[in-house]
């Protein structure tokens, strides 16, 4: 078993009315870019939590706890380690024009349940929204604050990601 560096949080940047499947994210980042497919080799989540709070394994494993080389992509300040992604069905308002925090009681309690495990296990572990080292103004994945929901849940500071300094030139 390997050392788990990283935990994701994102979304699946879907409305809050739709209510995905594992096998609607499962095809949608798998097929082809050119049928509308998102054209990965495999899903972008290890797991995915639906509106009622089930979690599904979209990336089989022996154990929740082996992992694989999965990076963060690059940006300006690329994550690099072995990574583990929580998705969560929603993330964007009624007819998708906004980001917004659409977890519902049920996917936040199963959100708090995986991370509670995860920083148990790996005490190292860091975790982080998705857009948190790119920071870029068009995206907002996962739709809320992820550092501020970690500091409420009493999550360590030493688990929660922290944006690197940027220091001018002079």
């Amino acid at each position: 078993m390997e050392t788990l560096n990283y935990l994701v949080i994102q979304s699946t940047d879907t409305s809050e009315a739709t209510n995905l499947s594992k096998q609607d994210v499962i095809e949608h980042h798998t097929r082809c870019t050119s049928s509308g497919g998102l054209g990965f080799n495999r899903p972008g989540f290890d797991y995915l939590i639906l509106q009622d709070g089930t979690l599904e394994v979209l990336v089989n494993e022996n154990s929740p706890t082996d992992v694989d080389l999965w990076g963060i992509s690059g940006g300006k300040h690329p994550i690099l380690g072995r990574v583990k992604h929580i998705g969560y069905v929603g993330g964007r308002t009624l007819k998708e024009a906004f980001w917004k925090d659409t977890r519902t009681e049920e996917q936040t309690k199963t959100l708090e349940a995986i991370i509670r495990f995860y920083t148990l296990r790996f005490p190292k572990i860091i975790v982080l929204g998705f857009d948190d080292p790119t920071a870029t103004d068009e995206s907002k994945n996962p739709a809320f604050d992820v550092q501020g929901w970690l500091e409420s849940i009493g999550v360590p500071t030493h688990n929660q990601y922290r944006k690197p300094i940027n220091i001018s030139a002079i």
